[in-house]
Order: C-alpha cells, then sequence, then structure tokens
C-alpha cells in the first residue's frame, strides 16, 4: 500500500536516506530541507510526482508556515489528479458500457436463437467473460488495485446480465455464467501479471467441461 510521509532535514545524512528508501518503494514523500535549492542529491530525487521538494527552515516560523501550506496544496493538487485519472467522463463511460455491457447483451441476444437449434434436450452453455473487479464481496476499497471506477462499475454490470440472462433461459436448457480469466499477461493486465493466457485458457475450458445445470448464474474466479 502506498503511504505518504512528511520528511524534514531531507538534503543530507539519515534524512536524504528516507527518501532514497521510500522512493524507490514507491511512496509519496515531501521532501523538506533549508537549502533546496543547494540539495544536489535530494534534487535528483525530486520529481513532482511522487517526490516533492519543500522549503523549510525550521528556525524560521514564516518558513514552517509557508512550508505547511506548500504541503498542503501539492497534496491537493494530487488528490485532484488521482481523482481524474480513476473516474471517467460521460463520454468514455458510455463508451465503455457500450462495449463490456451492451456488446455482450446484443451478442448473447444475436446468437441464443442459433444455439436453441440444438434442442431442448442438449445443454447450451454461454460464458461471459467478467472481472473479479466486478465482484462486491471483493471490492474492499476504492483502489480497485489501480482500475478506474467505471471499468469495475461494467464489470458489475456484466455479472448482474449475466445473472439475469440465466434466469431467463434455464427453463431451455441454457447454462449461463461469468467467468474471471484471472490477471492475465495481456495488453490489459501487463506483462507483470501471475497468469499466462495459455493457463487462464486451460483452466477455463475445463470450468466449461465440468458445469451442469446447477452451476448457471455463477461467478466463477
Amino acid at each position: 500500500m502506498i503511504q505518504t510521509f512528511i520528511v524534514t532535514g531531507a538534503s543530507r545524512g539519515l534524512g536524504l536516506e528516507f527518501i532514497k528508501k521510500l522512493a524507490a518503494r514507491g511512496d509519496i514523500i515531501f521532501a523538506c530541507a533549508r537549502n533546496l535549492q543547494g540539495a544536489k542529491e535530494l534534487q535528483t530525487l525530486v520529481d513532482n510526482k511522487k517526490v516533492f521538494g519543500i522549503q523549510l527552515d525550521a528556525n524560521s516560523a514564516e518558513s514552517i508556515k509557508s512550508a505547511a501550506a506548500e504541503i498542503a496544496f501539492q497534496g491537493t493538487r494530487r488528490r485532484r489528479r488521482v481523482d481524474q485519472q480513476r473516474w471517467y467522463s460521460c463520454a468514455e463511460l458510455n463508451k465503455l458500457f457500450e462495449t463490456n455491457v451492451i456488446g455482450v447483451n446484443e451478442v448473447t441476444k444475436a446468437l441464443v436463437p442459433i444455439l436453441r437449434k440444438r434442442g431442448q434436450d442438449k445443454m447450451k452453455k454461454v460464458i461471459n467473460v467478467s472481472s473479479i473487479l466486478g465482484s462486491i464481496d471483493h471490492m474492499t476499497d476504492d483502489k480497485a488495485w489501480g482500475f478506474s471506477v467505471a471499468y469495475c462499475v461494467s464489470k458489475a454490470a456484466v455479472n448482474i446480465l449475466t445473472k439475469m440472462t440465466a434466469n431467463k433461459l434455464v427453463k431451455e436448457n441454457f447454462l449461463v455464467y461469468a467467468s474471471h480469466p484471472g490477471w492475465c499477461q495481456t495488453e490489459l493486465g501487463g506483462n507483470g501479471a501471475p497468469v499466462t493466457p495459455a493457463d487462464s485458457i486451460r483452466g477455463q475450458l475445463a470450468k466449461i467441461d465440468s458445469l451442469t445445470l446447477k452451476d448457471n448464474g455463477e461467478f466463477f474466479n
């Protein structure tokens, strides 16, 4: 979990070492020094994204007051940037829902008549690729593992769409469920993800083969 630190005496010695260690692990730091411009080594660490240089002379009440105001200002600016990154505009939200929710609904609606031709006695399976990010039970904070609110909400919508579709089609011997493929090494998941696409698909195919009607409408991780 990323933490925020205010470090005084950050230009040298132990204070500077604190900055180095905290910056290396990705924390947010307000690095306070009396002579900020002269702190050459500290300046190499300041990026004004996670490490902020703050002018602070502990022997000056005016300097302390000014530093506190600067820290409050930079903190507010950063929170605003984070909020802007994580919240989508209406246009972006609509675009995401059009793909993740409306697209799923329309494709299912178009293909169900074809699947019905298999007959009442044959089970027909519909798998919607969802995400654990759409799970209310697993959403224990507002961080969402770095994903946007809109993405998580769209996947939650896929889950309820899956459940309602399952309820609608169960009498026709359809099995409909939502599947979380895992955090995969894809363009979205990144190269650092722990699951390869091959392993994900292998697991999902095994699940497809093993499910019965009692699993209808479920979400599988």
